[in-house]
């Protein structure tokens, strides 16, 4: 995914609802908001996906949780 140069290095689109929100392992690995949350299983990750948004990774988080299959690899 290219960023526009009109919006910030760090700001990314999520792949599911479409939102933009700011990505901090853009702008340098380990600083990102997300590593304060609990890490999904691996079988629930896409490497050639992108990053979620707060919104869309909470709610994976909780269907992972409550133990849903959910909408599959992010």
């Amino acid at each position: 995914m290219k960023t526009s140069s009109t919006r910030p290095a760090g700001s990314a689109r999520c792949p599911r609802c479409g939102c933009a929100f700011d990505c901090g392992m853009r702008t340098g690995p380990g600083q990102c908001w997300c590593r304060e949350l609990p890490p999904l299983p691996a079988e629930r990750l896409d490497p050639a996906s992108p990053c979620l948004c707060p919104g869309c990774l909470a709610a994976e988080l909780a269907r992972v949780a409550q133990g849903g299959a959910g909408a599959g690899p992010v």
